[in-house]
């Protein structure tokens, strides 16, 4: 009898496991440097690049990438200040994935993600999209203004289907 309860329970507990929650927009192209895996979304064509070809796959629309992803992996190298131009000038968002520290690390002079002096941004986000943009003021070359974007994404719990379906439903309506 005590058998068949346990059978029974076991029964009842993977009944009630949770159902992945896809990403079911428009198919998305997605360069990343480190290492990556989405196992959750099957519309979504994950392509690995070097840092040789960082600045091309951020700044050519003929690549069409629709953002990049930037991995814990090489976050250190990822951070150093030669890599600053390249992302102010990025024409798509860049995902700093698993950066609890945010995008400062990636986007100041002097800091790598090792050095800055706080462990973890204080509102808890797992992720974080940036997308730097310059908008024309007017009709004048002169007349520039910068705008950054910045979305902060949270893991609840070990539910990163959920968090990478929100992730790229904000890439769809940037690009």
């Amino acid at each position: 009898m005590k058998k068949v309860l346990f059978l029974l329970g076991l029964l009842l507990l993977a009944g009630c496991s949770e159902e992945i929650v896809a990403y079911e927009g428009m198919p998305l192209k997605i360069a990343v440097l480190g290492e990556f895996n989405d196992s959750y979304n099957t519309n979504i064509d994950i392509v690995e690049i070097t840092f040789e070809t960082l600045e091309e796959a951020v700044s050519n629309p003929a690549l069409e990438y629709d953002a990049l992803f930037i991995t814990p992996t090489v976050f250190e190298q990822a951070s150093q200040d030669e890599y600053i131009k390249i992302y102010k000038d990025a024409q798509i968002p860049i995902i700093y994935y698993g950066a609890a520290k945010g995008h400062f690390a990636f986007t100041k002079e002097n800091i790598t993600y090792d050095t800055l002096h706080f462990q973890n941004l204080i509102n808890g986000s797992h992720s974080t999209l940036y997308l730097h943009n310059e908008i024309l003021v007017g009709d004048e070359l002169s007349e520039i203004k910068c705008d950054v974007d910045v979305f902060n994404f949270y893991l609840n719990g070990d539910r990163y289907d959920i968090m990478l379906k929100e992730i790229y439903e904000k890439i769809e309506t940037l690009t």
